[in-house]
């Protein structure tokens, strides 16, 4: 039987492929920073309905709770305050991961702050950006491989950005950390691919999120102006980012999904 005539009765029964054995996430433990609004609170509503067991922190406690609230209805959901971009909170957050969890099966690094142009922010300022967006990054993924190599394997999910190829004029702290992740996580998967331990990297476009959409000044979207967008196809929601982290996830054992780009359909890029 020839390859397409596979494909035709595969098509004629409504069933995949033979051949093709995705991955189940259920029961699956995941650390999900950044997990408690926006892209990471999609991803954790996702997953935690899909069966996986998720632990998610953030900085704000008054979003964790909302995100905690809204979340445990619908499945095993953890999850506490810190801060990614200081190196005590983040084994803090894995230590959390080893008592509710019993260890990390995967991780998503999506937690993620704006910056302005480097002229226009204080060195401190350039220095909190690059310690969460980049080293917050390597500092999870750092703990993470240390549970996955004696499981014998594991998925990381790092979120990056378009922007690490667009680089667009006055972003250029917030570029170069996107641009970073993505070369990190181009060697991190040559790194750990011996151990069974897969890297993704999903690189969106211009998406509803806490840095673009918002009620405050450095929102460069209003709610309202969000919905038109999404409707016209120029901006996507987080839950289009969700549904991109879990086909990484489930596709089969031989399968490695190194990069996806995804982004508005009528985004000039």
């Amino acid at each position: 039987m020839t390859n397409q005539n596979i494909g035709s009765e595969a098509n004629r029964e409504g069933q995949a492929p033979r051949n093709y054995h995705p991955e189940n996430i259920a029961g699956k433990a995941v650390v999900l920073s950044g997990g408690t609004t926006g892209i990471g609170r999609a991803i954790a509503q996702l997953l935690v309905e899909r069966g996986a067991r998720v632990l998610i922190f953030g900085r704000d406690p008054s979003d964790l709770q909302k995100a905690l609230s809204e979340l445990q209805a619908a499945g095993e959901v953890h999850g506490l305050n810190a801060d990614q971009s200081r190196p005590e909170d983040v084994r803090r957050v894995f230590a959390e991961a080893d008592s509710r969890l019993g260890g990390v099966d995967i991780l998503v690094n999506n937690a993620a702050v704006s910056a302005e142009a480097v002229a226009e922010i204080d060195i401190e300022q350039i220095s909190y950006a690059l310690n969460t967006n980049l080293l917050g990054y390597m500092a999870c993924a750092h703990e993470a491989i240390g549970r996955m190599k004696p499981k014998g394997g594991g998925h990381i999910i790092n979120i990056g950005s378009m922007s690490a190829d667009q680089r667009e004029e006055e972003h250029g702290v917030y570029v170069a950390t996107k641009a970073g992740i993505q070369a990190f996580s181009e060697s991190l998967r040559k790194t750990v691919n011996p151990q069974g331990i897969k890297v993704s990297l999903i690189e969106p476009g211009l998406v509803e999120s806490d840095l673009t959409v918002g009620t405050g000044d450095d929102a460069s979207h209003s709610p309202e102006e969000a919905r038109r967008m999404q409707e016209e196809g120029t901006m996507l929601t987080p839950m289009d980012i969700a549904e991109a982290v879990h086909y990484c996830l489930t596709q089969p054992v031989r399968c490695d999904v190194v990069t996806v780009q995804i982004r508005p359909h009528k985004q000039s890029v």
